[in-house]
């Protein structure tokens, strides 16, 4: 009985000691991110424009507007690319269940950008909403929709193909 009862106070006492690492690791990492510049932790993988190098996975920035760069210019890969246009289809396939609480991670974007999980993004507007959701539950940083439209004009990039946007006028 002591035995049985000590057992399940360790496994309480160490339950608790690993899920606060956790968290602090979160929350270092989300620090490390931001001040690399990476507000959204886009993984290595590509040469980003304005990368610096990478660490853990993870690339770093130059600036913080390199980091919104290669989010917009992802976000439009994932789109022309990869089909995914949909909330559920890019938090799936940039935040998979095999690492993250994707589910969660849905609801909160899809919630933010006014559309089903399962409708299109279809305007600049939605992406930018799924933009400042994305960074919020990245990073917890909190990002406007200004810095997102300043860093389309300011290296003239988009979210939309060519063809979309010709087919706006």
């Amino acid at each position: 009985m002591i035995f049985k009862l000590e057992c399940a106070i360790f496994f309480v006492f160490t339950f608790a000691a690993r899920k606060r690492f956790h968290k602090e690791n979160s929350k270092n990492k989300k620090k490390v991110m931001i001040a690399k510049n990476n507000i959204f932790n886009i993984r290595t993988g590509a040469k980003w424009k304005g990368m610096t190098g990478a660490k853990n996975g993870f690339v770093e920035f130059e600036t913080r507007e390199h980091g919104i760069r290669a989010w917009i210019v992802l976000m439009h890969n994932y789109r022309v690319k990869h089909k995914c246009a949909t909330v559920r289809a890019i938090i799936t396939r940039f935040a998979p269940p095999s690492e993250n609480q994707t589910q969660a991670y849905i609801k909160y974007c899809r919630e933010r950008v006014y559309k089903s999980e399962i409708t299109w993004l279809t305007t600049t507007a939605d992406y930018v909403r799924l933009g400042c959701a994305m960074a919020k539950m990245e990073t917890g940083t909190v990002l406007t929709a200004q810095e997102i439209y300043d860093v389309m004009r300011k290296f003239n990039v988009t979210f939309l193909s060519d063809k979309e946007i010709n087919n706006l006028d």
